[in-house]
């Protein structure tokens, strides 16, 4: 993967969609996913809309609560950007 600030923006994004994507899968509310992985709402909104980097650690974290693999945050499945 290219690493240019642009590519980093643009991953960023799709992995926030992802994150919505699958918080509204499970029925969770921002709030409610936050609570659960223990971080406040608002870094929660800031994550869901890529503006925010964030810890591989907490990647396994979200895995857990969400059921998913880790790696599905690395290889992002196709994601509309239109849908954020």
């Amino acid at each position: 993967m290219n690493l240019s600030k642009k590519n980093q923006e643009e991953y960023l994004k799709k992995l926030g969609i992802y994150i919505v994507r699958l918080r509204e899968k499970k029925g969770l509310k921002q709030y409610e996913l936050s609570d659960l992985l223990d971080i406040d709402v608002r870094v929660l909104r800031r994550i869901e809309k890529g503006k925010t980097n964030i810890q591989i650690l907490f990647l396994f974290k979200l895995a857990d609560v969400l059921n998913v693999k880790t790696n599905s945050f690395i290889d992002l499945p196709k994601v509309d950007d239109s849908e954020k």
